[in-house]
Parts: C-alpha cells; sequence; structure tokens
C-alpha cells in the first residue's frame, strides 16, 4: 500500500467475504440499468471504481458467486448470504466496481454522475442535481 493513501475496508452482510482497497475510488456512479436494479434489489445500484491493483479480497473470495449478465457484465455476490459485492467487464480490466453500500469504512467521497436513467423506474425523481446520462457518458 502506498504510503499515506487512506485503507477502505468492506464486506457482505454476514462478513463471510471481505475485501480491502487503498486510495479514494476514482468515480461514485448511480447506475440505474435493469441488470444493477435486479443485482442490487434497488431503484439504483450505487457503485465505486477502484483500480484492480489497489484492491484485494481478505477472505471468502471462494464464498463468491459470480453471474454473467446477457451484456457480458460479471457480478459477483456472496453464496451465504447474498450481498451484491462487486462487477467488472472483460472490455474494462483495470477496474473492479464494488458496490458502495458493502463499505465498513466511511467515506466522505459524494458520487459524480447518474446513469443509465434511460432505464430508471418511474417513481423515482432524481432532485440531487447530480449529471444524469442516458447511457455510459462521453470520456
Amino acid at each position: 500500500m502506498p504510503v499515506g493513501e487512506q485503507t477502505f475496508e468492506g464486506s457482505c452482510l454476514c462478513g463471510a467475504v471481505r475485501y480491502r482497497f487503498t486510495g479514494a475510488p476514482t468515480k461514485i456512479t448511480h447506475c440505474h440499468c435493469t441488470d444493477c436494479r435486479k443485482h442490487g434489489g434497488t431503484a439504483f445500484a450505487t457503485f465505486m471504481e477502484v483500480p484492480r491493483s489497489r484492491f484485494s479480497y481478505l477472505k471468502g473470495e471462494n464464498e463468491l458467486v459470480t453471474h454473467v449478465a446477457a451484456t457480458g457484465t460479471k457480478r459477483s455476490f456472496c453464496r451465504i448470504c447474498g450481498s451484491s459485492l462487486a462487477g467488472w467487464t472483460e472490455e474494462d480490466r483495470d477496474y473492479t466496481y464494488i458496490t458502495a453500500a458493502t463499505l465498513d469504512t466511511r467515506l466522505e467521497q459524494r458520487p459524480d454522475y447518474h446513469i443509465f436513467v434511460r432505464s430508471k423506474v418511474p417513481w423515482l425523481d432524481i432532485k440531487d442535481g447530480l449529471p444524469q446520462h442516458p447511457a455510459y457518458p462521453e470520456k
């Protein structure tokens, strides 16, 4: 771990899986796509983008089950308690997307924007002032 960088840790609901990463997430997004909503059972999922080189499992990696969505996105969850923990794609191999609500360490960083708002649930009004994108934003 680089000196001076904060360490963040998180876990699943039952504690069988624990992870750690160093340094702040490179971005935090609220995703409204159908897959993310179903993955988390929520109106949207909040993911932290973390470079894979700064991320590791501390325990329980063997308790993870991975589902590959029709889009090719891979999503992992704890086989014991069902907590959604991470997602990644083969096209974006440098990053792991960690579900923000599984953090145990307090993170003050705010989300950057909403994505896939074209798929959002009709009963949610987004009024937080963050930018909204119909799909992935232009880089």
